[in-house]
């Protein structure tokens, strides 16, 4: 009797399987129906969350509008942060704040990576010390843009 029971269950599941595959009205091309790799999405939203936090999207809607400011003139000379105001930036402003949010990203992975090399302790203790300097340095001087543009 079981096994009346076990053959029916599996030619229940067959046929159900079988006609989920019949009924899909959508099917993906094959080289999109590989799932990506982690690393290249984590690469990817990383590049994006960068990007956005860099006011990239502020720059594009000011490039579309036709207002692009990449310099501004002050009384000693050109300057590319746009002093007293946080609401605007220019070009440079965003490029250089981006540039200094990768060199963070790259000083914590370098931490995490010193993590991972507990079996090499020269490679690891040199790779921590060089990920903190990065990620205090990047502290540093966006805290230093910052209070520049603040200043007025």
């Amino acid at each position: 009797m079981s096994k009346t029971v076990g053959s029916k269950s599996w030619r229940m599941n067959r046929f159900l399987n079988n006609l989920a595959f019949r009924l899909r009205v959508f099917r993906l091309p094959r080289f999109l129906a590989a799932r990506p790799s982690l690393t290249i999405m984590t690469v990817v939203l990383m590049a994006f969350a960068l990007f956005v936090l860099a006011g990239g999207v502020y720059s594009l809607v000011e490039v579309m509008s036709g207002r692009v400011l990449t310099m501004l003139p002050v009384a000693r000379g050109w300057t590319f942060i746009y002093p007293g105001n946080l609401n605007m930036q220019t070009i440079n402003e965003s490029l250089i704040s981006g540039m200094l949010y990768f060199l963070g990203a790259v000083g914590f992975y370098m931490v995490l990576r010193s993590v991972r090399l507990v079996y090499r302790p020269r490679q690891a203790y040199l790779t921590l010390i060089i990920g903190l300097m990065l990620v205090l340095l990047v502290v540093y001087y966006t805290t230093i843009l910052l209070q520049s543009k603040l200043s007025g």
